[in-house]
């Protein structure tokens, strides 16, 4: 009985040891918080600039051949799709935050810095629309932002054509939207924002919990006040189910 509990953990933990190992190009933590250059990193690899906007766009290389043939199937429909963002460091998602929070970069033409003078109130109504540095998916190179962030774009003409389009397909290419609309918690809704399921659900549902506290949540402004809000389940969790 002890042999055979053994025997099972063993083979438990080389499974899970082969999990990893495909997961993760580097150290674990370092990974899902963005504390790497995408340029340097095995297993990414960059969009061809087609692909793009004309941005240096990185992707884990299985996720960068995934989104290669949705794109190429999309055009064969008469969908143009373009890829505006994929890996962001954690440099680049503080970059994004801060200037946000200290009202250097306006959000839908508001200075939170003013509109909100309670530092708490003011990451809550960030996160809203943008994730904070080391909770982003984009850190694990396997999201990408299709076309435009305007959700005017998405609800008429081309916009919703494509939307149309990715709702029907984009699924046989292993991506998923990861802020759908109705959910009860998290980001808002995210038409553009899709998330390669194959290598994201594992590392959310197997791994995030395990490796990323909430001290690890440190390192740009407002860092204290994301962490007294319900950071995991309202946003790390809060994304479609086909991602849990």
């Amino acid at each position: 009985m002890l042999l055979g509990a053994t025997t099972g953990w063993a083979q438990e933990s080389a499974a899970e040891e082969l999990l990893r190992h495909k997961l993760f190009p580097i150290e674990a933590q370092a990974y899902l918080l963005g504390h790497f250059r995408p340029d340097t990193t095995p297993d990414f690899a960059r969009l061809p600039t087609a692909l793009t906007d004309g941005k240096t766009i990185y992707l884990r290389r299985e996720a960068a051949v995934a989104v290669a043939a949705l794109m190429r199937a999309a055009a064969e429909g008469g969908v143009p799709l373009v890829v505006i963002s994929g890996t962001r460091t954690f440099g680049q998602q503080r970059a994004i935050w801060e200037g946000k929070f200290t009202g250097e970069r306006l959000v839908q033409g508001r200075n939170l810095a003013e509109d909100y003078p309670d530092p708490l109130e003011r990451s809550r109504a960030i996160l809203v629309f943008s994730a904070a540095p080391g909770m982003s998916r984009h850190h694990w190179g396997t999201d990408v932002d299709f076309n435009s962030v305007a959700m005017g774009y998405w609800q008429s003409g081309a916009g919703r054509a494509a939307l149309a389009w990715l709702e029907e397909r984009a699924g046989n290419f292993g991506f998923v939207m990861a802020y759908p609309p109705g959910r009860e918690q998290g980001h808002v809704h995210e038409p553009w924002h899709w998330s390669y399921q194959p290598l994201a659900r594992p590392l959310l549902r197997n791994y995030h919990r395990r490796i990323v506290s909430g001290d690890d949540l440190a390192g740009f402004k407002g860092a204290e006040t994301v962490r007294r809000l319900q950071w995991r389940e309202w946003y790390i969790y809060g994304v479609d189910e086909l991602l849990k």
